[in-house]
């Protein structure tokens, strides 16, 4: 972490005072404190074989870590800066953050003891590998394409984001981080980079939207609006949202959420590599503009919005459905809105994205506790093949979303799965059978919308899917305090008992488990491709597991050979290390 060049620390408005949240020195930044940096790169580490080794990494990297303390206060001075420069950057205000989470693997390969505390967290425990199939992760964005996190490739421990202004100062703390990692015998899996697009597109997707525009406020974090209270001081419609949502051990909608002592003021992370095809994407909404008929008035880039929910600056269909007629004034109201006067889904569609994700009624659907704190960032070169090699379909690009939540379950998949993905929601909750279709910008596909609009009929329009996942992570950021004990060796220092199977663990197969429990398997399930038949004795380790597949439970495991794949449960026994 480095701290701002040439400023002297930011004196907080008055209205900031009473924030508990904002001098957190526990929760790390990034969470609450976004690092809003154009320049980020996410490493993603594997551990060495020695625990002790692994310890002393924490205990090396966990000073570097930044603070929610240290952002928030960056940030307020940065945002007065840029206000006193008329909207222009401050020049010499310049900042590195780190921030760290460690995988379910990772957190069991220097705290063991802590296995039996994970069986809560059970999304965590088992990674995105195996659950993705139920996200509808499948095909393109299945995970044998994935460029890390998948089941069958080496597992990822510690995924580290690095943010900077600059993107000499991102390469310097970049060094000091892989050398770090090799003193400590910690391997490099991948390197992704993140930057802000250039110029006009700044603030934007790889489709050409404002992204980022509806995040929640935290409540002891964000100054409430006195005349409009329950929302967001100078953020007109930004619900404020209980911290416990987003930070494990606080406050949550419904009250202080038990978890264990080494979970409190950590937050869960989800990150995934989504690829975008941008030409393909404007290819489909000209084609299905076409399918409207040449009587029909509404422009290619009216029908983008209406897939998205906004117009590409950002505002919203609810304050403009025919045009686009941004102010400047417009751009403070970009989140002041709800959906109650279009129930039909006129103005804005019951399947828009934005609609999905958050359809903006707690009453009907409980949409408080499903919010997520959004850090994403694009990466690849903007799409624009006048310039030449590597601008065009020959280089991959797409958004990096990067966001933290207390339940991975509840909030994250919970999305994906039940809103994005259903094409009965919001109908079934409704209770008016209605089937709008799926998330068409990033729920399950092919699939028919259904656009309804004011004097013309209904159309059904099939959106096949533009937006395909090449990699996924499921890591937690602790507290600044229990990276510390994790480093110092003072959490879950006792290893699990010799006669279970865990993680970590050794086994052995058996002659009761049945023949097909004696087959190495590319994928867990019966269905799974057999990559080596074992005899009766075999040992290994268990590498990640159980989950369940067919009826049966499985364990990815490492034979005495190196051979790795997926093995059922029945057909082993745990062998004391």
């Amino acid at each position: 972490m480095t701290v701002p060049t040439n400023a002297q620390p930011p004196n907080p408005a008055e209205s900031l005072s009473d924030l508990p949240l904002r001098s957190s020195q526990e929760i790390q930044g990034n969470i609450l404190a976004g690092f809003s940096k154009d320049h980020q790169l996410f490493i993603f580490l594997r551990f060495g074989p020695d625990r002790a080794a692994n310890r002393a990494y924490l205990d090396a990297l966990w000073p570097r870590i930044a603070t929610t303390e240290q952002v928030a206060n960056f940030n307020a001075q940065f945002s007065a800066a840029r206000q006193r420069r008329g909207g222009d950057d401050p020049l010499n205000l310049k900042a590195v953050w780190v921030n760290v989470g460690l995988t379910a693997h990772g957190l069991l390969a220097v705290a063991p003891g802590l296995d039996s505390d994970l069986d809560r967290f059970f999304a965590y425990k088992q990674g995105p590998g195996p659950r993705a199939q139920a996200l509808n992760d499948i095909g393109p964005s299945a995970p044998t394409r994935w460029v890390f996190g998948a089941s069958s490739q080496p597992l990822v421990d510690v995924l580290l984001t690095i943010a900077a202004d600059e993107p000499g100062d991102l390469e310097l703390e970049a060094d000091r981080q892989r050398q770090l990692a090799a003193r400590h015998s910690l391997s490099v899996l991948f390197e992704q980079h993140g930057e802000t697009l250039p110029d006009e597109r700044v603030g934007h997707e790889h489709f050409g939207f404002k992204d980022g525009v509806s995040q929640p406020g935290v409540i002891g974090f964000h100054p409430v609006n006195p005349d409009r209270p329950g929302e967001r001081l100078d953020h007109p419609g930004t619900e404020m949202i209980a911290a416990g949502e987003f930070v494990l051990g606080q406050p949550g909608e419904f009250g202080v959420e038990d978890v264990p002592e080494w979970a409190v003021n950590g937050s869960f992370q989800v990150f995934r590599r989504l690829n975008q095809d941008v030409p393909g994407f404007w290819a489909q909404v000209l084609r299905r503009r076409d399918e409207l008929g040449p009587a029909d008035t509404l422009s290619a880039d009216a029908l983008a919005a209406k897939l998205v929910g906004r117009w590409r600056s950002g505002t919203p269909l609810a304050h403009a459905p025919d045009r686009d007629n941004r102010s400047a004034q417009d751009a403070t109201l970009d989140n002041d809105f709800k959906y109650d006067d279009d129930p039909e889904g006129i103005k804005t569609p019951r399947f828009a994205h934005i609609r999905k994700m958050y359809p903006r009624n707690n009453n009907r659907f409980g949409d408080r506790t499903r919010r997520i704190m959004r850090r994403g960032i694009p990466f690849g070169p903007a799409f624009d093949p006048t310039f030449g090699r590597g601008h065009g379909v020959d280089a991959e690009r797409g958004l990096l979303f990067n966001v933290f939540m207390a339940s991975i379950e509840r909030q994250f998949e919970f999305l994906q799965q039940t809103w994005a993905n259903n094409a009965h929601f919001p109908g079934d909750a409704l209770g008016d059978g209605r089937v709008d279709g799926p998330d068409p910008v990033i729920g399950e596909a092919p699939e028919k919308v259904e656009l309804n609009r004011e004097d013309h009929p209904q159309a059904h329009l099939d959106f096949r899917r533009f937006v395909h996942t090449s990699g996924a992570v499921y890591a937690f950021a602790p507290s600044l305090s229990t990276l510390r004990r994790l480093g110092a060796g003072e959490l879950g220092n006792e290893e699990p008992p010799d006669d279970v199977l865990r993680v970590g663990g050794q086994a052995f197969i058996t002659r009761s488990g049945g023949n097909f429990s004696w087959r190495l398997r590319e994928q867990p399930g019966l269905s799974g491709r057999v990559v080596a038949a074992l005899t009766p004795g075999t040992q290994m380790t268990l590498l990640e597991g159980p989950i369940s597949a067919d009826g049966h439970l499985w364990w990815r495991v490492r034979t005495t050979n190196s051979r790795e794949g997926w093995v059922a449960q029945g057909g082993l026994v745990p062998r004391p290390d």
